[in-house]
C-alpha cells in the first residue's frame, strides 16, 4: 500500500447495495477500501476492483469486529481515515406485530453493532484524525407504518451520532450523518405479507401500494454513491441529505412541519378510518 494512500472501512457491501457502490466510488478516488459483509461471497466481483480488499464482518459479533480491526491496524500502522457505517437491516411488520427477535436483529445491525464498532475502532480513527460516517435514513424522521422498529433504530442512530460528534471534536474526528432517501436496492423492494390472523390483514394490499407510491423515482446506488462520497471527501458537511425525496423531508424538518407526516401517512396507508367490525 502506498504510504499516503487514505483508507476506508465500509460495512454492508453486498452486491447491488449502497455499500457496494460506495466501495467502488472510494476506490476510484484511490482510497484503500476495506469492503465488508457477513460473507465475502455476498460481495460478488467487488474484490476484482483495484484498491479494494474484501473482509468478512458480522457487526453483531464483537469477536468478528476485533478480528477485522486488528487486521486493518496491522496493515495501516494503526490508522483508519474513514469508518463508514453502512450495514443495515429491516423487516416489515406492524408495530404491535413485530417480534422481539426481529426487533433485536434490527437494533443489533442498525445501532448496537455500530456502538461496538466505534468502541473498538476509536483509537485508529483518532490516530488519523479521520471521519466516522453513518448511512441513516429518512425513516429517522418519518413514522412509517409497517416499519416502526426500523424507524426507531434510525431515530436512535440520529441522536447517537449527534452526541458522538460532540465527544469526538476534541480529537479532531469528523462525524457525518447521511440522511438517505429512496435508493434502488433490494431493501427498497421489500413488501409485506401479513399473517391470516393479523388485525391489519384487510389493509395488506393498501399498505404495499403505499410503498409503491413512496418508492417512485428511486435514485440509483451509483448516483447516490457519487454524490455522497464527493461530499464526504471534499466538504466539511456534518449532515448530508441524499437520494429521492430527501429534499421533501429536509423542507418539512426545517419548517417544523413534522405534523404533516401523521396526516399524509395515515391516509396513504389507509389508516385514517376505523377498522371494519369483525363478524362472528
Amino acid at each position: 500500500m502506498v504510504p499516503t494512500q487514505k483508507t476506508v472501512l465500509i460495512t454492508g457491501c453486498t452486491q447491488s447495495s449502497i455499500g457496494y457502490m460506495l466501495a467502488k466510488e472510494f476506490a476510484s478516488l484511490n482510497y484503500k477500501v476495506y469492503a465488508t459483509a457477513r460473507k465475502i461471497s455476498n460481495m460478488a466481483d467487488l474484490g476484482a476492483t483495484k484498491n479494494i480488499t474484501l473482509l468478512a464482518l458480522d457487526v453483531s459479533s464483537p469477536e468478528s469486529i476485533t478480528a477485522v480491526r486488528d487486521q486493518i491496524a496491522s496493515e495501516t500502522n494503526g490508522t483508519l481515515d474513514i469508518l463508514y457505517h453502512n450495514a443495515g437491516y429491516r423487516t416489515m411488520a406492524m408495530a404491535t406485530e413485530t417480534s422481539l427477535e426481529d426487533s433485536r436483529k434490527i437494533f443489533d445491525a442498525n445501532l448496537l453493532g455500530i456502538i461496538e464498532m466505534n468502541r473498538q475502532f476509536a483509537d485508529i480513527v483518532i490516530a488519523s484524525k479521520g471521519s466516522i460516517v453513518f448511512t441513516s435514513s429518512l425513516a429517522a424522521f418519518m413514522p412509517h407504518p409497517s416499519q416502526s422498529v426500523y424507524c426507531a433504530s434510525k431515530a436512535a442512530l440520529h441522536i447517537y451520532a449527534g452526541a458522538l460528534r460532540i465527544e469526538m471534536k476534541p480529537f479532531g474526528v469528523k462525524v457525518v450523518l447521511v440522511n438517505t432517501g429512496v435508493i434502488k436496492t433490494a431493501m427498497a423492494s421489500q413488501r409485506m405479507e401479513l399473517s391470516s390472523g393479523s388485525r391489519y390483514k384487510y389493509l395488506e394490499s393498501k399498505i404495499n401500494q403505499a410503498w409503491d407510491v413512496l418508492d417512485k423515482g428511486q435514485t440509483t446506488p451509483e448516483e447516490y454513491a457519487r454524490y455522497v462520497v464527493g461530499k464526504v471527501t471534499r466538504s466539511n458537511a456534518q449532515v448530508i441529505w441524499a437520494g429521492s425525496h430527501s429534499w421533501v423531508v429536509w423542507f418539512a424538518e426545517h419548517l417544523n412541519l413534522g405534523w404533516v407526516y401523521d396526516i399524509h401517512l395515515s391516509r396513504l396507508y389507509g389508516l385514517n378510518a376505523a377498522a371494519p367490525t369483525k363478524t362472528k
